[in-house]
C-alpha cells in the first residue's frame, strides 16, 4: 500500500513539474534563506481578469483534490477601483498552471439586488458537480447564495441562506435583524454589520463557520450546516475581535483565530486564538499573544500541522499603496501542555500590498491567493480606499517534498 501511494505521489509531482515549468518559466525564490531577497514575493501571477477588472479584493479559494483546480472568488468591479462592491466573480483554475483561468461573474448588483451594494462572501465545494458561492446585500443585509457547475461555470438561480437557533427547530431567513433580534433575546451584543465566514471548513461530512459582525465587536457565532443552505447555531462565542474570525481543525479540536483591527503602529499584543475541544460548544482562550492584525489573517493546515498567516502593524511601513498591509507572518501553532507557541518560517512583504491572503497545502506546495495593488500602483496610492486590491495574485511560497517525508517513516 505504501509503494502504490508513493508512485500515486511521485505521478503527481512529476506532472505538476512539468505544468509548473510551462508556465511559470522560472523558478520560485528560496523563502529559508535569510537574505533580504527572501523577504520578497517571488514569481507570482495574476489570477483575476486583469482585462476587465478595476478592483479585485477579498480572495477565498477551495481546491478540488480530485481535479486539482481551484475556485477562487473575489469582489470585482469594471468601474472603479478599490472597495468594489459591483460583482462577485469566480476564477477557475489549475493549482499546477495558474495562467490558464476562467472567470464568470456570479452576482452583479444591478442584476440580482437592483444596484444595492454587495460584499464578498465565501465558497464552498459542494461536491462532483458545483461549488457554491455566497454574498450579501449590504443594503438588507439578507445573505445569498448560488451554485455554479464546475466543468461549464453555468450560474445557478438566487436562493436565500436559512439558520436555525439551539433552542428553536424552525428555519429563519439569514438576514442581520432576524440575527439580532436572537442576540437580543439571549442579551449578546447584536451585530452592526453581517460578516459570513470568510473560510468555511469541512469536518466529516459538515460545514463550519464563523459569522461576524462587523468592527469592535465582543461576540460572534459558530455555526454547523449539513447542506451548505440551513445554518444551525451552535455557540455564541465572546472575545473581542473586527470584521472576521477564521477558522480551522486541527488535532480533534476547532480553532479559531480573531482579526483585531489595528489601524496604526502599535506594541500592544492580543491573545486572539481560541479553541474548542466539544465540536465549538465552549471555547477556551489560548495563551498566544501576537500583535496581529489590520488585516484578515488566515489559519490553516500544513503538512499535518496547524499553521497562521497574519500581517503586523509593527513592520516598516514598506507598501507605497497600503500601510501595514504589505507584510505577511507565517508560522506553526505548536501545542505544549497547555500552551500555545508560534513559530515563525517565513516573512514576506510587498510595495503593492498583501491583502485577504488565504493559503492551501497541495502535496507539499505552500500556495497563497492574495489581493495587492500591482495592476494599477500609480493609480492605487490615490486614497485609502484603493486599498491595494485590484489583482489576485497567485504565488508558491514554499515546496517540502512529501515523497521524501514518507521515505523517512
Amino acid at each position: 500500500m505504501k509503494k502504490i501511494l508513493k508512485m500515486v505521489l511521485v505521478g503527481a509531482l512529476l506532472i505538476t513539474s512539468v505544468c509548473s515549468l510551462t508556465a511559470c518559466k522560472k523558478g520560485g525564490d528560496d523563502m529559508t534563506t535569510a537574505d533580504i531577497n527572501s523577504k520578497k514575493i517571488g514569481t507570482h501571477y495574476m489570477v483575476n481578469d486583469g482585462l476587465t477588472d478595476m478592483a479585485a479584493n477579498g480572495v477565498v479559494q477551495v481546491v478540488d483534490d480530485k481535479t486539482a483546480i481551484c475556485y477562487a472568488i473575489y469582489l470585482a468591479s469594471d468601474q472603479k477601483l478599490g472597495e468594489s462592491d459591483q460583482l462577485v466573480k469566480l476564477a477557475k483554475f489549475s493549482v499546477m498552471q495558474p495562467t490558464n483561468v476562467h472567470w464568470v461573474t456570479v452576482f452583479d448588483r444591478d442584476i440580482d439586488f437592483g444596484g444595492d451594494n454587495l460584499s464578498e462572501g465565501s465558497i464552498i465545494d459542494l461536491n462532483n458537480d458545483y461549488v457554491r458561492v455566497y454574498a450579501i446585500n449590504m443594503v438588507n443585509y439578507v445573505y445569498y447564495y448560488k451554485d455554479v457547475n464546475k466543468k461549464t461555470l453555468e450560474v445557478g438561480e438566487l436562493k436565500e441562506l436559512k439558520f436555525r437557533t439551539p433552542d428553536s427547530s424552525e428555519k429563519t431567513t439569514f438576514t442581520k435583524d432576524n440575527i439580532n433580534a436572537y442576540l437580543r433575546s439571549i442579551n449578546c451584543q447584536e451585530f452592526g454589520h453581517l460578516m459570513f465566514a470568510s473560510n468555511i471548513i469541512s469536518v466529516n461530512g459538515f460545514y463550519y463557520a464563523n459569522f461576524g459582525g462587523g468592527v469592535n465587536m465582543t461576540n460572534y457565532i459558530f455555526a454547523r450546516s449539513a447542506d451548505g443552505e440551513t445554518w444551525n447555531f451552535i455557540s455564541i462565542v465572546k472575545h473581542d475581535y473586527s470584521y472576521e474570525v477564521m477558522l480551522a481543525y486541527h488535532d480533534n479540536k476547532f480553532w479559531a483565530f480573531c482579526r483585531n483591527g489595528f489601524v496604526n503602529p502599535s506594541t500592544e499584543t492580543r491573545e486572539n486564538l481560541l479553541y474548542s475541544a466539544d465540536n465549538g460548544k465552549t471555547w477556551t482562550q489560548s495563551n498566544l499573544a501576537l500583535t496581529a492584525s489590520d488585516t484578515r489573517p488566515f489559519l490553516f493546515n500544513y503538512q499535518g500541522d496547524l499553521y497562521l498567516a497574519y500581517s503586523s502593524p509593527l513592520d516598516p511601513e514598506y507598501s507605497t499603496v497600503r500601510t501595514h498591509r504589505c507584510n505577511i507572518h507565517i508560522g506553526k501553532i505548536t501545542s505544549n501542555g497547555g500552551k500555545e507557541t508560534f513559530d515563525e518560517i517565513i516573512y514576506k512583504e510587498s510595495k503593492f500590498g498583501i491583502v485577504y491572503y488565504s493559503v492551501i497545502d497541495w502535496y507539499g506546495k505552500m500556495i497563497m491567493l492574495y489581493s495587492s495593488g500591482e495592476l494599477n500602483p500609480e493609480r492605487g496610492a490615490m486614497n485609502w480606499k484603493t486599498q491595494g486590491k485590484d489583482c489576485i495574485n497567485y504565488t508558491i511560497l514554499q515546496e517540502v517534498d512529501p515523497i521524501l517525508s514518507l521515505s523517512s517513516n
